[in-house]
């Protein structure tokens, strides 16, 4: 993108931040600013983030998805405020609470956990004090500031399947990334799911450059991403140990396996089987529940199930019992709610993407089943495949389609990621083998329809 290209979106993004501050009756130096030190700042990510595969358009898809970002963010304040009673809302008590660290750090008190809610809850309303020390700004920007944080997030999922993808996959992933409103409207308000979404794509990058290579360095950038999403889903920490686990085992590795590989591998391999034990144990402390046998387990999953069912769109069924019911439990995380269950206005705009997911996934499905015996070499498939499953499967004991679509982004990137690196592949090659029919025709002086109506022989 040239200079003239830069100034006019930067124009769009303030005409839409001074567009939404009028309707808003927002503080305009807020939410201006906010806008665009984002519009600046992924700029120049852009341009940093990009590689010879990518560099022809990647800039431009980034700050157009900015800008996507920033529509889902205003569409989510408005549900927050308008839609829903806000008085109620998670956002709007982190709103106060991040205000209220930023008065005591003003007087001089040092920041503390409040000792209210779950250490999840609190740990996200130190979080939001800490971005408010240097600029409190208001409700709106408070989801601006969120949404950055969320974008970064996306940032780091497209670069973590840019390292194992092929150039021609690139542009559907990175555009249902940017585009889908899993990823643009829900993690876009003030809480936990933005710092979740942060988290997870800063361990997905992490993950992805130490299954090439298993240098030590990366479990250093890995570490506080881990750290970062434990504190606020220890759940899933553990999935994602769980399926790293499962790559290192399984995956062929992807610069051969001497001796020094060898090394390396179970030296990661013993680091995750640690981190994996450190989850366990801290797991009874977060959760406020002790899970030391299979009751235990399965009274904790009724729990869930009943405290999750008792309002909104409940889905059928129950939890995974079973190999039988994995199926439906994928079914459960990616795809519903079905346009069928949809009856209210929220319900058909979720029911319109999941609709756009299952189309994907069933046009793509035959090439995955034809590529699946290239699986193994591809480990950040395989950790994706795992995740995925163990995903569903954790997550069958939510029933309440509502809860299921707001944390569809912590799985929905890695069901991509298996689609897209194993379906694509198929789809290259036949569009290699029409370009070669083309060619072909070309030299022969005919049109590849004629070439191919012509009698053997």
């Amino acid at each position: 993108m040239n200079r003239d290209g830069l100034l006019l979106v930067a124009g769009a993004l303030l005409a839409a931040g001074i567009g939404a501050l009028m309707a808003f009756d927002s503080d305009y130096s807020s939410v201006i600013l906010i806008v665009l030190i984002g519009g600046i700042l992924f700029t120049a990510a852009g341009w940093k983030m990009r590689t010879d595969i990518d560099a022809a358009w990647l800039p431009k898809w980034v700050l157009f998805g900015f800008g996507v970002k920033v529509i889902g963010t205003l569409a989510r304040y408005y549900m927050v405020t308008v839609l829903y009673t806000a008085e109620g809302s998670d956002s709007i008590q982190y709103y106060r609470a991040g205000t209220e660290f930023v008065t005591q750090f003003n007087a001089g008190q040092p920041l503390t956990l409040t000792g209210r809610g779950s250490l999840a809850t609190q740990i996200t309303e130190l979080i939001t004090g800490g971005l408010f020390i240097g600029h409190t700004p208001d409700l709106l920007g408070g989801f601006l500031m969120f949404a950055i944080i969320a974008f970064c997030g996306q940032l780091f999922l497209y670069a973590a399947f840019r390292h194992w993808a092929q150039p021609h996959q690139l542009k559907l992933y990175a555009a249902l990334i940017f585009l889908l409103p899993t990823f643009a409207f829900w993690p876009s308000s003030i809480g936990k799911d933005a710092i979740v979404m942060f988290a997870l794509g800063g361990c997905a990058y992490f993950i992805s450059r130490m299954l090439h290579s298993f240098y030590l360095r990366w479990v250093w950038g890995l570490g506080p991403f881990l750290a970062l999403l434990g504190l606020i889903r220890i759940h899933v920490v553990a999935l994602v140990i769980g399926a790293l686990i499962a790559a290192m085992l399984l995956a062929r590795p992807a610069q051969g396996s001497d001796a020094q590989m060898k090394a390396r591998r179970l030296t990661m391999l013993t680091v995750s089987l640690a981190a994996g034990a450190v989850a366990f144990i801290l797991f009874p402390d977060l959760f406020g529940v002790e899970i030391s046998s299979l009751e235990e387990a399965d009274n904790f999953a009724s729990e869930v199930v009943r405290r999750t069912s008792e309002r909104g769109t409940i889905a059928s069924g129950s939890p995974v019992s079973g190999p039988i019911d994995v199926p439906g439990a994928v079914a459960l995380v990616l795809f519903r709610p079905f346009i069928f269950e949809a009856f209210e206005i929220q319900h058909f705009f979720a029911a319109a993407e999941t609709t756009v997911l299952l189309g994907l996934t069933l046009w793509q499905a035959p090439a995955v089943f034809k590529n699946w015996r290239n699986w193994r070499s591809n480990a950040y498939v395989v950790f994706s495949s795992f995740y995925v499953l163990a995903y569903a499967v954790a997550f069958s004991v939510v029933r309440n389609l509502g809860i299921i679509a707001r944390q569809r982004g912590q799985v929905l990137a890695f069901f991509l990621v298996v689609v897209i690196g194993m379906g694509m592949v198929a789809t290259d090659e036949r569009r290699q083998q029409r370009s070669s029919i083309g060619e072909l025709a070309d030299e022969q002086g005919q049109t590849p329809s004629r070439q191919r109506s012509m009698p053997p022989g």
